[in-house]
């Protein structure tokens, strides 16, 4: 038995299981160790050994964007022979990784032409705005340009999904959907923070898509972070 079966939460949280181990009578059974795989939007695996309940636990660290995971888990060697046998226990769960809810009156703006150079090595500019009502719901709009030589592509939103803040109004995200090269719909993420002024050298700003183009957090070499 795995438990929760399904279950979702917000990305870039944490999501544990747990799998329970009994024997053909119905006790818990100890000392058994399990070993859990994880593939989707997150492949990973561990193993953990029973408790006297007979519960064996694994977590692991959820996605950047929206996604979903297949988990499965199997006891190792219940019998004590030294081999996964076919009937020994398995069992499997889902996990669907959710936007997180809009932070209410938040506003993140890029002025002054916002510049980094990404992981990459590329020059990178950028700019947008993004601001939520009482009632949590968001508008915006983003650009994005690597200006190559490794990666050169132009991101420009679609549509603003979700803005999150920090009480501090210090650090934001951004979610959404948007073109590259004006194709497409993809999924992006943008986190900036606003650390002081002027921005420059100080700010920072990385975006993320679902192709796996991640520009790394970046400090600002122009332009200026400013969250509300």
């Amino acid at each position: 038995m795995l438990s929760p079966t399904a279950d979702t939460n917000d990305v870039s949280t944490q999501h544990c299981v747990t799998a329970t181990v009994k024997d053909a009578s119905g006790n818990p059974t100890p000392g058994i160790t399990v070993r859990f795989t994880v593939t989707g939007s997150v492949n990973t695996s561990g193993s953990d050994t029973t408790d006297a309940n007979g519960d064996a636990t694994f977590c692991y660290q959820g996605p950047e964007l929206p996604c979903a995971d297949a988990i499965s888990a199997c006891a190792v060697d219940t019998d004590a022979d030294s081999t996964q046998d076919p009937d020994e226990p398995f069992a499997a769960a889902a996990k669907i990784w959710t936007l997180p809810i809009t932070t209410p009156l938040c506003e993140a703006n890029i002025t002054k032409g916002g510049r980094i150079t990404a992981n990459n090595g590329d020059k990178a500019t950028f700019g947008g705005n993004a601001q939520s009502n009482a009632a949590g719901n968001v508008k915006g709009q983003q650009q994005y340009q690597d200006h190559g030589p490794a990666q050169p592509q132009k991101v420009k939103s679609i549509k603003i999904l979700a803005l999150t803040c920090n009480p501090q109004r210090t650090q934001a995200t951004i979610f959404g959907r948007a073109t590259i090269n004006g194709q497409g719909s993809h999924l992006f993420r943008i986190d900036v923070q606003d650390l002081g002024e002027p921005g420059v050298g100080i700010d920072t700003y990385r975006i993320l898509l679902d192709t796996g183009y991640d520009s790394g957090s970046q400090t600002l070499e122009g332009g200026n972070i400013q969250i509300h």
